[in-house]
């Protein structure tokens, strides 16, 4: 076994207890919110989504929208994921608000055709 670097984690799995409530922020520092919960593909066992619940933008406090995990990069310095969306696409993704149903999405494919191209990527 090697020496270990200050700051670095010396295995790359973590419980999913330890997401939750992870600052979320664009890449301009910007917070977003925090992870609220992840959605797990029952059969894969792959992250599918994280559901982000906004706290850092005025007039969205409180909502809750799912973010693709892929899209999601940690960031050991800010101590958090960094995402690169926008408030408009926060605005325009499905939520608990809008009738979002978190249970019956088992896969990122299901949840692609609601996002805005920018935000979501092809749903192709």
């Amino acid at each position: 076994m090697g020496s270990q670097m200050p700051g670095r984690a010396s295995h790359r799995l973590i419980a999913s207890d330890r997401i939750e409530g992870t600052l979320v922020c664009r890449p301009d520092g910007a917070q977003v919110g925090t992870i609220e919960r992840l959605m797990i593909n029952k059969v894969s066992g792959q992250v599918a989504y994280a559901v982000i619940k906004v706290n850092g933008i005025p007039g969205l406090n409180d909502r809750r929208f799912p973010l693709a995990w892929e899209s999601l990069h940690y960031d050991r310095r800010r101590g958090g994921y960094i995402a690169d969306v926008t408030e408009q696409d926060v605005r325009l993704a499905p939520g608990a608000d809008s009738g979002f149903d978190w249970g019956e999405r088992t896969d990122v494919a299901h949840i692609r055709p609601y996002r805005p191209p920018t935000f979501w990527g092809s749903s192709s």
